[in-house]
Formats: C-alpha cells, sequence, structure tokens
C-alpha cells in the first residue's frame, strides 16, 4: 500500500521514535519561546547596561552569551523543523554554538568568583584552570554528533552522540559546583561569628544564624547558581542512561544550556546594577542615595572590573551608584525592606 504523502518524515520512523521525534519538537519550542521572552523582559537592563554604563569586557562577554545560546538554541529549533539540503553541517554548526555558548557563560560565572575573591590568586589561578578546561571540553561538541535526513525527505533527526560528549557536561558540573562551593565559603565565612573552621562549619550546618546565612545565600544570588548545578545534573544522568533514546541526549541539551544562561544573566545584572554586594554578602540600606555594604573590599585595592561601573569609592565606603530617574523607586525599595528587616524607630529612614 502506498503512503498517502510520502513527504511526511513520521512516515519513515518506527511508531516510538516518530513519538520522541515529536516530543523533542515540542520541547524546542518552547524553550526558543522562554528564552526569546527572557530576553525581551530584559531589554531595558540590557539597554541600561550598553548606554547607560561602561561598556568593558565582561558586559562584551555578557552579550555574547547571549547571543550565542540564542543562536545555539535557534540552529537546534531549525534542524528539528525546517528543510534542511546538508544535516550534518547544520548539526556542527550548531555544535559550534554549543560550544561557545558554553564557554562565554562559564566566563560570566569566572567573573563572579573574581568579584568575590577578588586578590586571591590561587582561587582565581583554579578557576582560570576550571574555564579553560570547560572551553576544551565544549570544543569536541561539534565532532561528536552527527545528523541524518529522515529517509528521502529533507528533515533532520540526531543519529549518534558520541560517549566523550559527556566531558563537556562533567567538566560543566565540576565548574558551576566548584563556583557554588567558593561564593558559599566566602559568604559563610562573613556569616560565621567566629573566624576558625570550626564555627564556620556549625554555621554552615545550621548551628548559629541560620536565617541570615539563608539570607545572605538568596541575596548572594546562590540560589541561581544552584539550578544551573541540577541542570548539568540532570544532562549527565539522562546522557548516561542507556535506556533513554539518542532523540533525548541532543534535546535535554537544549534547555538545560538556556537555563544555565539565563541564572548567569541574572547574577551578572544584579552584579552591575548593584542589587548583590561586590562580594557577594549581605546588602544593608543607606540614609544617602545609594547601596552601602557592610562587607566591602579593603581601600588597598579597587574593585572588580564587571562591578566597577556600578560603584563608587570614598575611601573605604563602595557605594552604588544612581541616577535620577531610579531614585524614587530605589527609596521605596530600600525604606521596605529596612522595614522589614528592624524594628528600631531611632535608626533613620531614607526620605
Amino acid at each position: 500500500m502506498s503512503l498517502p504523502n510520502p513527504n511526511t518524515p513520521l512516515a519513515y520512523l518506527t511508531p516510538t521514535l516518530a513519538n520522541q521525534f515529536e516530543v523533542s519538537r515540542y520541547i524546542y519550542a518552547v524553550t526558543l519561546g522562554a528564552y526569546i521572552w527572557d530576553i525581551v523582559i530584559n531589554l531595558s537592563n540590557d539597554y541600561k547596561l550598553l548606554f547607560r554604563l561602561k561598556v568593558n569586557l565582561p558586559t562584551v562577554v555578557y552579550y555574547l552569551s547571549r547571543v550565542f545560546t540564542l543562536s545555539y538554541i535557534l540552529t537546534s529549533f531549525i534542524f528539528q523543523v525546517a528543510s534542511v539540503p546538508n544535516c550534518q553541517a547544520l548539526q556542527i554548526s550548531l555544535g559550534i554554538c554549543m560550544a561557545l555558548a558554553q564557554s562565554t557563560t562559564a566566563m560570566l560565572f569566572l567573573l563572579r568568583v573574581y568579584a568575590v575573591w577578588y586578590g586571591n590568586k590561587i582561587v582565581r589561578g583554579v578557576f582560570i584552570f576550571l574555564w579553560v578546561a570547560v572551553v576544551i571540553a565544549s570544543a569536541t561538541v561539534p565532532f561528536g554528533i552527527e545528523g541524518v535526513h529522515i529517509g528521502p525527505t529533507q528533515q533532520c533527526i540526531n543519529s549518534q552522540v558520541a560517549g566523550y560528549i559527556e566531558s563537556t557536561l562533567i567538566m560543566g558540573l565540576i565548574n558551576d559546583s566548584a563556583v557554588v562551593a567558593a561564593i558559599s565559603y566566602r559568604i559563610v565565612k562573613n556569616c560565621a561569628a567566629g573566624d576558625s573552621f570550626e564555627v564556620r562549619l556549625r554555621t554552615f550546618m545550621g548551628s548559629g544564624s541560620i536565617p541570615q546565612l539563608s539570607k545572605a545565600l538568596l541575596q548572594g544570588g546562590q540560589h541561581y547558581y544552584l539550578i544551573a548545578v541540577a541542570s548539568n545534573i540532570v544532562m549527565l544522568v539522562l546522557l548516561k542512561d542507556p535506556s533513554v533514546p539518542a532523540v533525548y541526549h541532543g534535546m535535554c541539551s537544549i534547555p538545560a544550556v538556556a537555563l544555565i544562561n539565563a541564572m548567569a544573566c541574572i547574577v551578572f545584572r544584579d552584579i552591575k546594577f548593584g542589587r548583590i554586594s561586590a562580594d557577594g554578602t549581605t546588602r544593608f540600606p543607606s540614609t544617602d542615595l545609594s547601596h552601602t555594604f557592610l562587607n566591602k573590599p579593603s581601600a588597598s585595592r579597587s574593585l572588580p572590573l564587571h562591578v566597577r561601573s556600578a560603584y563608587s569609592q570614598d575611601g573605604e565606603s563602595y557605594t552604588r551608584n544612581t541616577n535620577t530617574a531610579d531614585k524614587a523607586a530605589q527609596d521605596a525599595e530600600l525604606n521596605a525592606e529596612y522595614e522589614r528587616d528592624h524594628d528600631d524607630s531611632s535608626i533613620p529612614k531614607v526620605v
């Protein structure tokens, strides 16, 4: 019996594989829509980064990570839904986009560590090494994926994902986990009542002022990084599970890369706009037109490059720069936060 429509790609797949292929299409479409929506709702922030703050290397890395991540998601979506003359060429292109997206996103993680551990050459050296390892591992992606046409049609499908691709996920997981650990340790150090390792361990395990620690971790953006770590774990589990089809191996990387980049970009914007302090610790409202932070860098050194444009230095005090247009909203926010955290009428409020 002849096929009613021989140009339908799903007609050349088994029922199980056809169902998996359809699911992957839906996931790609949802991911593309969600990432574009994230870009749209942050257009005002991106405009401020580009035209109201000084554009430096970290800002360029931020924009490159957004462009490469969007390119990876878009090329992957085209691979799944469009008619493509050369599937392998497009597969290599999206692999290159993935490698660039992961490398630039990992650079945002590196810049975050620089801000928290600024001045510590050992820590900086370790994380530079981890970033280079992520770049090298990501470079294997274009060579480890294969795409073929579905029957005589021009539609494409993943046919193979090489086993060594998991090195990309493993290095990403190691790097992201190390970033979370390094920043969390710094926050615990600032929240602990003493300088001994025992006191810091008790603080981390929940003894002592755990509400303050939890608040500091949240204000330091750690929950965003934990989401990134969880995404890497899910990708690695799906890739290692032999019962998961090859179609899903490629599919799971799309939402994970988009989510990890979105989380890294949120933290970067918060640093640039002063919503997270220079060293990632607790924020305190001040009585002037800026935010002043208790845990600030010493006067013997300047702020890291990617937070420098958002702060001004006066002796040992670092305060966040503001503009007239944002003054009323920021003052209202500071008053509300201050009233929630303190019940002392003798302390002056922002007026």
